[in-house]
């Protein structure tokens, strides 16, 4: 009787909890945050492809907002006539030109199309590293054979461009997915057929509590690692008094990476097309100046106006980010196109 009661305990536990995961999964997927990227095997993660919603987004001062965020066969957020006589404008980013942060139109590419007689694409995912940016181009410079092309850089990518930095860091949803460029070759942290990919890949469910377990672990650490690896993110780490060595060498191979891969991008692009590169933030000394000697080097010429455009604004007052304090608000992409629509007109046209 107390092993029927036991089996009777054990089977009545599985139905439950198999149950509670199939209604975990219903309710991410009707009532949870709109996901505008998907799984991808050689990229990681994409932008979805013709997908179209309109999102909720809050800024800084509380201001609620919403953004009619689109992609187009390709996932491109914008896509110009290629079959055109107008110069046609490459535009390749991270979260700064592919989150959901303002609608297309008011993106600060899309301020660029407003000002100026152009054709615009642009594309581009959050958390991209330098590899995915240049595996972008690789995939469509053929299609758009652009006159001009414009790179938005930021300071953590040389954190997503190391195998080794990021390794320790609390970011699974990028680390376990993204590629990286590691002894002349592409390689992945997690083979396609690893338990975590495939949860990421077909579970909202999973996506959602890996997402709140790592928001609890940044409110945990006060940021993307844990104590004992704090030195690792480079904000934190190099800034300090005498870092390790091991640091110093590890951004040192970061900072030759992304070198070769921005470099790189120079090659696969037309020997006509006209280069620049902007960074999302002028802020941090050392790594301005990382960026500009990059830049310098790979051949594409740098303009950090664009940036500090809007944090002059910030500091006189505006409200140029959204919630997390990092990314443009609707204000902030109209500040930073406005000024790459100057800088476009005067150098490039």
């Amino acid at each position: 009787m107390k092993f029927k009661n036991l089996k009777y305990i054990i089977a009545s536990t599985v139905i439950f909890s198999v149950l509670l995961v199939i209604l975990g999964e219903l309710a991410t997927r009707i009532f949870g945050a709109t996901i505008v990227y998907e799984y991808e095997k050689s990229l990681g993660w994409r932008p979805k492809k013709n997908f179209a919603h309109k999102i909720p987004v809050i800024d800084l001062s509380g201001e609620k907002y919403f953004v009619d965020y689109s992609t187009n066969e390709y996932g491109f957020r914008d896509y110009g006539d290629t079959n055109t006589d107008k110069k046609r404008i490459l535009f390749v980013g991270d979260s700064f030109t592919g989150d959901p942060n303002t609608s297309d139109d008011d993106a600060y590419w899309g301020i660029v199309k407003k000002r100026l007689p152009v054709e615009v694409f642009a594309t581009g995912g959050g958390g991209y590293g330098t590899l995915q940016e240049l595996m972008l181009i690789e995939e469509f410079v053929e299609k758009i054979k652009p006159d001009i092309f414009v790179l938005q850089y930021c300071d953590n990518d040389l954190i997503n461009n190391s195998y080794f930095l990021e390794g320790p860091s609390i970011t699974r949803n990028q680390k376990n997915l993204r590629p990286y460029w590691v002894n002349n070759q592409v390689i992945y942290r997690l083979p396609a057929n690893n338990l975590y990919i495939v949860l990421y890949k077909n579970s909202r469910l999973f996506r959602t509590l890996d997402s709140l377990l790592s928001t609890l672990q940044y409110n945990i650490y006060k940021g993307y690692y844990p104590p004992h690896y704090e030195a690792y993110d480079i904000y934190g780490g190099v800034s300090k008094d005498n870092p390790s060595a091991e640091l110093l060498a590890r951004r040192a191979k970061a900072i030759a990476v992304t070198q070769f891969l921005m470099s790189e991008m120079k090659r696969v692009l037309p020997a006509s097309t006209k280069l620049m590169t902007f960074s999302a933030s002028t802020d941090n000394e050392l790594e301005l100046q990382t960026w500009l000697a990059l830049s310098e080097n790979a051949g594409l010429t740098a303009y950090p106006s664009v940036s500090m455009k809007a944090e002059e604004a910030e500091q006189n007052g505006a409200v140029v980010r959204v919630r997390d304090g990092a990314h443009w608000n609707r204000l902030g992409n109209q500040i930073v196109g406005e000024e790459l629509a100057k800088i476009i007109q005067r150098d490039f046209l």
